[in-house]
């Protein structure tokens, strides 16, 4: 399948995981009643099939899901993947349920940023900053913003998956005019980087030309030992799944292990930027 099918199932199974745990259901509980297996409920809330009209008109049935709500569920099990895509490709919602799924399964996350700091990383300041210099119409900014920092609760939830960062340091020179914001949000790094399961690699600028100028991206390694990779931009994302497709990004996080400052070194970097900040 392609990754724009893949996307649009994700966001799908997003909908249904959450329209079922507030019908207060197990997922065995909706296999028993509709008399399939507990493993095709999951496969559909996780993005790993694509539900048929009739499933999700059961679904809604057994959730008490009526009206327009329904309707549109039905209709997006219905469409095509290129039709569907241009329905994410329309939604913020949409991409970050993908992102929320692709985290809440990963068993390890590699981020590659070359300009920004990552959002599982960002402190609420810097990312109210952000996205209030590129606001999207319809969308609220604290809504958003909650959002974001409620996805970091990944980092320190019970087996909480391995989180690897490689930052280019013009993430960290790049003060968007605010050197208290700026600030803060180093040291908030410096708090992450001291979590045994979260590392951050800096990446300087001296560097060899590396994987990373080519654009940011995240990979996921799930629980059912897949991978995927997330590329985001202003207005739409893409989920790539075939493994033709994940396995240059993968090299890619190969070449910055070997070009990026260590953990050690990489602290010693942003102290001495925020010593240089706090000068100003």
């Amino acid at each position: 399948m392609s990754e724009n099918g893949r996307a649009s199932q994700v966001g799908l199974g997003v909908q249904l995981r959450k329209l079922r745990e507030k019908a207060g259901m197990t997922t065995r509980s909706v296999a028993t009643a509709l008399g399939i297996s507990p493993s095709s409920v999951n496969r559909n809330e996780l993005g790993q099939r694509m539900p048929s009209r009739d499933e999700v008109g059961a679904l809604c049935a057994l959730y008490g899901v009526t009206g327009e709500q329904k309707v549109l569920l039905i209709d997006r099990a219905g469409k095509s993947a290129k039709s569907a895509w241009l329905e994410l490709a329309s939604k913020v919602s949409d991409q970050q349920a993908t992102m929320l799924v692709l985290e809440q399964e990963a068993t390890s996350i590699v981020g590659v940023e070359n300009t920004l700091i990552p959002g599982l990383a960002q402190t609420a300041e810097y990312a109210r900053l952000l996205m209030s210099m590129s606001a999207l119409p319809g969308q609220d900014l604290e809504n958003r913003v909650a959002t974001r920092l409620g996805r970091q609760a990944v980092l320190s939830r019970p087996s909480a998956p391995e989180v690897r960062f490689f930052l280019d340091e013009a993430a960290l020179l790049r003060t968007m005019s605010d050197v208290r914001i700026m600030r803060e949000q180093l040291e908030q790094l410096l708090i992450l980087q001291r979590r045994d399961n979260v590392s951050l690699r800096m990446v300087p600028l001296t560097a060899t030309p590396h994987p990373a100028l080519d654009g940011s991206f995240s990979l996921y390694e799930l629980r059912d030992g897949t991978s995927h990779v997330f590329v985001e931009a202003r207005y739409f994302a893409v989920a790539l799944t075939e493994p033709a497709d994940v396995e240059p990004f993968m090299k890619a996080c190969q070449k910055l292990d070997d070009c990026a400052l260590d953990k050690e070194e990489s602290t010693c970097l942003i102290k001495d930027i925020v010593g240089r900040l706090g000068d100003e």
